[in-house]
């Protein structure tokens, strides 16, 4: 008898394998940490950081549980995420950590600690040389690797200077093999150049300048032998220069074209933008402004003017000057000038006047004469008319003056026009006789402000 023997196969589940890899960064490139890390030197005081990134290189999740350096060996963790932190298999930024060991060491000497990464060990090792002390002018305390230096903020096209010194404080001659300056607004060293030879307690010292070529922040490196030193500073742009309203006639008078200019107090260093604000203040009672009071060109009561290198006066468009008509109304035009250094206005003053005759005719027909006049009263005030007529040797004709009272019509008229003070007026006169001895005709108005008559009108 044959026994079969039956082989049963199982198929387990197996894990996925997960591991961990320790790359060193340099802020752009990766590169596997192998089993010692040296760190290079540092001056006894300073700080070296060194930057690593572990990674899940595996194909299942796994975490990271052990982060640690030996104490008291001159390094430390000085950034690291919290634990434990998790780590997916590899699939970009998110998927993996970074942290970072710190070397700062108290004295000149060799130092070496351990760091444990999981289950991987790396030796990191750092040496401190004496090396010479930087400070800024004016201060006894030494800056470390990395500090800020700050100029401040300086206009475009001018130049601030910080002093600095290197000061060797060992009992030996040491030697400054770099000093360099980079970043776009910074200059130097000025009064130094690498490499420096101290002997024991000898200083050098040298400068950096800033001068900015824009408005906006710098940032700049200083580098001493290996460590390196922020420099900052903020650019500021010169102001614009001052600026001043005129006008092509200082009389301000109604029914005017006239013109209104921006000099400038100086050449302008940078461009800049603002706008020529025309506004209308009525002296007239009841009146609330006059839409003839405008720009000649553009929109009406606002302009946009320009500023460029160079200028020693503001544009309007291409032009330095824009024209600007002043209406039929008493009451003071202000412009007001808006620039990113500031505002400011001048007021124009069309004083109250007597009414300003334009055209005046007169038309004999065959049973009246007519009397047509054209012109404005800024006052809005006309009240009374005086007709006198002529005959053809010049003598004046009866009834004499024939006065009209017109305030309640001119009240009326001006209540509803949109014109401001601008008005024509047809008289009409009924006639009897012989209209042809009628040669001419003198008027006479009255408003708040005074009296005018026309000159003979001839029919």
């Amino acid at each position: 008898m044959i026994a079969r023997i039956l082989v049963f196969l199982s198929i387990l589940s197996l894990p996925a394998l997960a591991q961990i890899q320790v790359l060193l960064f340099d802020g752009t490139t990766e590169t596997p940490a192998g089993s010692v890390v040296d760190v290079g030197s540092a001056a006894p005081g300073d700080i070296v950081e060194i930057r690593f990134r572990v990674r899940n290189i595996g194909n299942g999740a796994t975490a990271l549980n052990t982060l640690s350096i030996t104490p008291g060996s001159g390094f430390k963790i000085s950034v690291a995420p919290s634990l434990p932190y998790t780590l997916a298999p590899y699939s970009g930024p998110p998927s993996e950590a970074e942290f970072r060991v710190a070397f700062n060491p108290a004295a000149a000497g060799s130092f070496s600690g351990f760091l444990l990464v999981n289950s991987i060990n790396i030796i990191v090792r750092g040496t401190a040389t004496a090396s010479a002390a930087l400070t800024l002018a004016g201060s006894n305390n030494p800056l470390a690797a990395s500090a800020v230096i700050d100029f401040g903020s300086v206009p475009r096209g001018g130049s601030r200077l910080q002093s600095l010194t290197l000061t060797n404080s060992s009992t030996l001659a040491i030697v400054v093999p770099a000093l360099t300056i980079s970043g776009t607004g910074f200059r130097g060293p000025i009064g130094a150049a690498a490499p420096i030879q101290l002997a024991a307690g000898q200083s050098a010292s040298f400068q950096i300048a800033f001068e900015p070529i824009t408005g906006q922040p710098a940032k700049g490196a200083l580098t001493v032998d290996r460590r390196s030193f922020s420099l900052t500073g903020q650019g500021l742009d010169p102001p614009l220069p001052g600026a001043s309203i005129v006008f092509g006639s200082q009389t301000g008078a109604s029914s005017q074209q006239n013109t209104v200019s921006i000099p400038l107090a100086s050449a302008s260093q940078i461009t800049g933008t603002g706008t020529l604000t025309l506004e209308f203040r009525p002296a007239v009672t009841g009146i609330a402004d006059d839409s003839a009071i405008q720009f000649m060109s553009g929109p009406k009561r606002v302009a946009t003017v320009t500023i460029g290198v160079g200028d020693t006066a503001a544009k309007f468009g291409t032009q330095s000057n824009i024209s600007f008509q002043t209406g039929t109304t008493a009451g003071t035009i202000v412009f007001t000038l808006a620039l990113p250094s500031g505002l400011q206005q001048t007021s124009l003053v069309v004083a109250p006047a007597a009414v300003k005759i334009d055209t005046a005719t007169a038309v004999r027909q065959v049973d009246r004469l007519d009397v047509s006049l054209t012109g404005f009263d800024n006052t809005y005030s006309a009240s009374q008319l005086a007709f006198t007529f002529f005959d053809k040797s010049g003598a004046t004709m009866q009834p004499g003056v024939i006065r009209v009272d017109v305030t309640p019509d001119f009240r009326l008229y001006f209540s509803s026009t949109k014109t401001g003070g601008a008005f024509a007026l047809l008289a009409r006169f009924p006639i009897s006789g012989d209209a042809t001895q009628v040669a001419g005709t003198e008027v006479q108005i009255t408003n708040a402000a005074g009296v005018v008559k026309t000159q003979r009108i001839n029919f």
